[in-house]
């Protein structure tokens, strides 16, 4: 969990691979911008002034009043091209408190995206990076406009691959996708240890005409910054035969061995399952599989669905991990422009137009960038994990609505002999939001906004939780065609219980705010 060692090297480290990260997106912006014909950078500004009464998240009696500036200045990148496609949202929030409640941070926040051809119909090489906030305590307050109890947290992923078809229904690929995530905090509590996750796959396919073959190679590591044993290491070899009994649907049967070496423990297995793919139509897919593994049963299901006026996009997996990355929190499926994108592109086919539509409602609207999610919580030990996010939005002619639900369990993997009680955290969490806008007049609209959480400890620490709630009414007036101005009220509350220390402890908090946003 959080509260481990500090490393004294682990803010230079952070920079460095923020610096690396930061050069090959603005190469591959560059390269973007000579390709296409439309400008595929447009920068943003926002500036906003929060009056808060309680700017550390204390209990009560121990509230202070602050008013607390922030500056977000941040880039959409759009650049669509033959041989290159960078996508993303990313920027830096500043953030400074008037009577200097808590020190002032510079946070990274978005996610850019790469993915380029360097030999046509062979090799491909693909990259991201992802920036985001999560708690340096997981049974802390946390709120979205405050810096208390804040971890920053930046992964970088760099994906090269070898990727050919020999016919119409042979092919093969060779990934290696390496994940390197470094965490940094300002405060007292040193941030986790970071991770590096590596993921090696060959496949080889034979499409079902109507019946085909897969044959998979896979290798995963994950190991801790500071430590160079591997926290987990699996390998496997498996193959799948399947068919086709329609040309939107394929069935496929698993089987396999694989062998796990985690916590002291190492582990030789069979694998066997199954898989469904389903497309019933260009709006809908549906992908399922489960099979045996060493820890039980795992499986992943993934349907997205879009509708004229609506998209839907639900997920459920159960793997083992031992490093966010593993599960890709903070993914594409956590953006709502990219389901705005879904539905909008229906009614406005050209993708300039679809992305220019999307830029206006997430600006007019004041939508949020990015759906609620579980807490990053970094356990240091090999977990077996349950997930499950379901985000949907409705977009009409004057409302829109946006719901997301999610749940996650995180366990010691079964049989693992060697866990440090101070390091390992194993919880269970769920939360959600709720969003609505409303379209008042043709300049001005409102929202109303409510999220909530909860974790609970469990094992060692079994018995100690945190719930927190916000609830947020706003207006937002445009100014201009790219401007807008908002105002509001927030309310924060927490709850927090510590059986192990026979303490609890509670949290509220009242802001008003107002900010300006300016997109170029």
């Amino acid at each position: 969990m959080a509260t481990t060692k500090p490393e004294p090297r682990g803010a230079a480290r952070l920079a460095q691979a923020g610096a690396c990260a930061s050069g090959l997106a603005l190469l591959a912006i560059a390269t973007a911008a000579r390709a296409a014909t439309a400008p595929p950078v447009e920068p943003t500004l926002a500036v906003s002034a929060v009056a808060t009464d309680n700017a550390e998240l204390a209990s009560q009696g121990d509230r202070r009043k602050d008013v607390i500036g922030e500056v977000n200045a941040g880039l959409i990148v759009r650049s669509r091209g033959a041989r290159l496609t960078v996508l993303g949202n990313a920027g830096l929030d500043f953030f400074a408190y008037a009577r200097h409640s808590e020190p002032a941070r510079v946070l990274p926040r978005g996610r850019l995206d790469l993915n380029s051809t360097l030999v046509d119909q062979w090799l491909y090489f693909g990259a991201d990076l992802t920036a985001s906030r999560t708690r340096a305590d997981p049974l802390a307050a946390q709120s979205e406009t405050s810096t208390a109890n804040t971890v920053s947290s930046v992964s970088l992923r760099a994906s090269p691959s070898i990727a050919h078809d020999f016919s119409p229904t042979l092919s093969a690929r060779l990934r290696s996708d390496t994940t390197i995530t470094r965490n940094h905090s300002d405060t007292s509590t040193p941030a986790p240890d970071g991770s590096t996750y590596q993921h090696d796959v060959f496949t080889l396919v034979r499409k079902p005409t109507p019946l085909g073959v897969q044959i998979d190679g896979l290798h995963d590591d994950t190991s801790y910054q500071g430590d160079g044993a591997p926290v987990l290491k699996t390998d496997s070899l498996q193959a799948t035969l399947s068919a086709a009994p329609d040309s939107d649907v394929m069935l496929g049967v698993v089987g396999g061995r694989e062998h796990a070496v985690y916590a002291g423990t190492t582990r030789d297995d069979t694998t066997y399952g199954g898989v469904l793919q389903w497309r019933p139509s260009p709006r809908t897919t549906l992908d399922l599989g489960a099979q045996h593994h060493y820890f039980g049963t795992g499986f992943n299901l993934h349907l997205h669905d879009r509708l004229p006026r609506s998209a839907i996009d639900f997920s459920l997996t159960r793997a083992a991990q031992a490093s966010p990355a593993t599960f890709g929190l903070n993914g594409p499926d956590s953006d709502p422009a990219l389901l705005l994108g879904a539905i909008l592109s229906s009614r406005t086919p050209e993708q300039p137009n679809s992305d220019r539509a999307v830029d206006d409602l997430m600006l007019t609207r004041n939508l949020p960038g990015a759906f609620t999610q579980p807490q990053q919580i970094t356990s240091e030990s090999a977990q077996l994990a349950t997930r499950g996010q379901l985000n949907l939005i409705y977009n009409g002619q004057r409302n829109t609505f946006y719901a997301s639900g999610w749940y996650e369990k995180a366990t010691a993997l079964p049989g693992s002999v060697t866990i440090t009680p101070g390091l390992s955290f194993d919880s269970r969490q769920w939360g959600g939001s709720l969003g609505l806008y409303h379209r008042l007049t043709p300049q001005m609209s409102g929202a109303a906004e409510v999220e909530w959480s909860s974790i609970e400890a469990l094992g060692t620490r079994s018995g100690d939780s945190q719930h927190q709630f916000a609830g947020t009414l706003s207006l937002t007036q445009r100014l201009g065609p790219r401007t807008t101005l908002s105002a509001g009220l927030r309310h924060f509350a927490s709850h927090v219980v510590l059986n192990s220390a026979s303490t609890t402890s509670e949290v509220r908090e009242n802001q008003a705010f107002a900010g300006l946003r300016v997109q170029y």
